[in-house]
């Protein structure tokens, strides 16, 4: 696996410096850029009881970048975006001895990014920017020793979500970017109230906090 992951490395840094200039460089007075974008998150939550970004989900959708300077440039996104977390936890059960706890959290939305980018050189571009998303779904369960029943009215998340995002993108081929983003939620996405203490660490909020690796082609 490492050496895949070593040799998969290598391959884009070639694909790379083998390109000469940049895709923005090679067309200066052109303005929009439209594009697909396809990759993973990894997720947890802030705030549960649990550590480890383990939830692996779906960063799909559509992008628009917009040339304001010379190498400035802001974009748009409408994505589908699932996150929430996968804990595990390891205990001595007073009802079944050593027992292993599973607490399963699914959020999908769709989001809509906004960010400014700057183009350090030919390859790279990094910026920051900001999220919309709005709850399509969820699903919340719990593996433990004793029964525990989650209920939408009781512990229901938030039908909206804005967060921050830390981004940069690779290009590795003509139009071909590797894209990479830290994402985490401005305010909790679900009220105190509706914490399970039980699965908490006592924190009054919860947070989206992912890492996305995603592919972003844009169109000629």
């Amino acid at each position: 696996m490492r050496l895949t992951v070593f040799i998969l490395c290598i391959l884009i840094s070639h694909l790379a410096f083998a390109q000469g200039r940049g895709y923005f460089d090679n067309t200066p007075d052109r303005k929009f850029y439209g594009g697909v974008v396809g990759g993973l998150n990894f997720s947890a939550l802030r705030g549960d009881n649990y550590t480890g970004y383990r939830k692996a989900g779906l960063n799909v959708g559509g992008t628009v970048f917009v040339r304001l300077m010379p190498k400035l440039f802001t974009s748009i996104e409408l994505i589908y975006t699932q996150k929430g977390c996968r804990g595990i936890r390891v205990f001595e059960s007073y009802y079944t001895g050593t027992f292993i706890e599973k607490y399963i959290v699914n959020l999908n939305y769709f989001e809509l990014p906004i960010m400014l980018h700057y183009q350090l050189n030919d390859k790279w571009n990094a910026g920051f920017g900001a999220a919309y998303a709005g709850l399509v779904n969820y699903k919340e369960e719990v593996f433990t020793d004793q029964p525990f029943v989650f209920t939408a009215d009781k512990y229901a998340f938030n039908n909206d979500e804005i967060s921050f995002i830390i981004n940069a993108n690779m290009q590795f081929y003509k139009g071909w970017f590797l894209g990479m983003r830290y994402q985490q939620s401005l305010a909790t996405i679900r009220e105190q109230q509706n914490i399970p203490f039980q699965f908490s660490n006592g924190s009054a909020s919860q947070l989206n906090q992912l890492f996305s690796l995603r592919l972003i082609y844009l169109i000629d």
